[in-house]
């Protein structure tokens, strides 16, 4: 069953109305300039819909349009070339941004003013302008239906496009954000490496040309950020699995990274002035790991 049939079961429209909508259609086809004045009055009075007819040429179109669609409703020849017809100007109502409400507040115009014009000019038996008035409300019920319908189904394209194109930047950069993650570990991975061949070789080397005392001072340094990548990547992969991500890690390896340059500055014979220096640098760095870790906990 085609969608016009089931809206026409639905509205309870039959052949008498459409028959008593045909046999009004003479008297009100007269008045269709004055419908349409009627009409567009009313727009042109609100600055919220005067804005869609900013010259006379979109007035003239539109005004036309609408007369157009009056006169395919005094014929009464609901098929689906009709149901298309209705949807078109649902579609175009929402491409120009109309809201729907302000199509259902006109549509209450139109009838009440269809209803009075048959109630002065119809010339028929005693309850025909009443049963004619019922068929038109029918049909303009049917009507306002079918544009709200097209223009409801115009706007979930729009916004269903939206989406879809919203979901596959996302998706784009969600695989940017895991392929970087990735890349991320492999490079924590390739640095502990690298680290602990350093590690190995600062070990070995305790008695050669630096000393013992040197010697096991680089090699803890080393060793210190050693634990630091190890924990890095820990953290990374904690993170990966859903974790909160950890700051104090990265605080961690400043504090690291400047208490390693400490213990070897202190066997080197450095200046004073440059120790008390890496030791307010360390200060400050354990301040911040521990303001941290406290707002961490929290």
């Amino acid at each position: 069953m085609l969608e016009i049939e089931t809206l026409l079961t639905d509205y309870g429209i039959d052949e008498a109305d459409i028959a008593n909508i045909r046999q009004a259609a003479p008297m009100l086809e007269k008045r269709r300039d004055e419908l349409a004045e009627f009409h567009y009055s009313i727009l042109l009075k609100k600055t919220d819909t005067a804005k869609f007819f900013a010259d006379k040429a979109t007035l003239e179109r539109a005004r036309n349009a609408f007369v157009e669609w009056f006169l395919t409703l005094l014929k009464a020849e609901f098929n689906h070339a009709y149901y298309l017809k209705l949807y078109r100007i649902g579609s175009a109502h929402e491409r120009i941004g109309m809201p729907p409400n302000l199509v259902n507040v006109q549509m209450s115009h139109i009838r009440s003013f269809v209803a009075d014009a048959i109630n002065k000019d119809f010339d028929g038996p005693c309850g025909a302008a009443a049963r004619t008035i019922a068929s038109f409300n029918k049909a303009l019920d049917m009507n306002m239906d079918m544009m709200t319908r097209s223009y409801r189904e115009a706007e979930l394209k729009t916004h269903f496009f939206s989406y879809r194109l919203d979901a596959g930047v996302l998706a784009v950069a969600k695989w940017f954000v895991n392929g970087f993650n990735l890349a991320l570990v492999f490079g924590l991975l390739i640095t502990g490496l690298a680290v602990m061949g350093l590690a190995v070789y600062d070990l070995s080397h305790l008695a050669i040309s630096d000393g013992i005392e040197k010697g096991m001072l680089r090699g803890l340094g080393t060793l210190l950020v050693l634990w630091v990548v190890i924990e890095l990547l820990d953290t990374q992969i904690k993170h990966m699995k859903g974790s909160a991500f950890a700051i104090k890690v990265f605080v961690s390896v400043a504090l690291v990274a400047e208490l390693r340059r400490l213990l070897i500055t202190s066997i080197e014979h450095s200046s004073w002035q440059e120790e008390l220096i890496l030791v307010a640098s360390l200060l400050a760095l354990g301040s911040i790991y521990w303001m941290v870790s406290k707002i961490e906990k929290t």
